[in-house]
């Protein structure tokens, strides 16, 4: 039985040995983050009806002042048939607002030429453009959802 125990015990004491001599417990290779990236938020931009610019043709501003809704329109130019207009809005407090490009050409017939809708909780000034095929010059008519509190379209070609 002694013999038994002892090449048992050597046995035991060799892969001890092996074991903590040579054999360092080895770290995990870093595993990249599978994080997706952060998407950083647009920053708003203050609202701030832009002033007038070099090839703008109309404008619309709406604001309510003492209480009263009020919209003041301007046409600036003329533009020709083959050009495109670019409408740029903001507004704040409703949920939207909608423009229409009236043609008010004094020959003209009054048809709307094009319209669009911009949404009032964007962070920033939003736009779109247009090609009318007619040329002259247009009013913009603005349409706001209640509760908004101002608002402006400027159209430039």
């Amino acid at each position: 039985m002694a013999l038994w125990r002892k090449p048992t015990a050597l046995t035991v004491l060799a892969v001890a040995l092996a074991a903590s001599a040579g054999c360092t417990p080895s770290a995990e290779p870093a595993t990249p983050s599978t994080a997706p990236p952060s998407v950083a938020e647009p920053t708003p931009i203050p609202y701030a009806v832009p002033t007038s610019a070099p090839g703008e043709i109309a404008r619309a501003v709406f604001e309510v002042v003492d209480g009263v809704n009020t919209t003041d329109t301007v046409l600036s130019d003329a533009f020709e048939a083959d050009d495109a207009l670019t409408v740029s809005g903001q507004c704040e407090g409703g949920e939207w607002m909608r423009y229409i490009l009236r043609d008010s050409t004094p020959d003209g017939d009054g048809a709307d030429l094009a319209s669009g809708t911009f949404r009032c909780d964007s962070a920033a000034s939003q736009g779109s453009t247009h090609t009318t095929g007619v040329g002259g010059t247009v009013q913009v008519v603005l349409t706001v959802a209640e509760g908004t509190e101002r608002a402006w379209v400027t159209v430039q070609k």
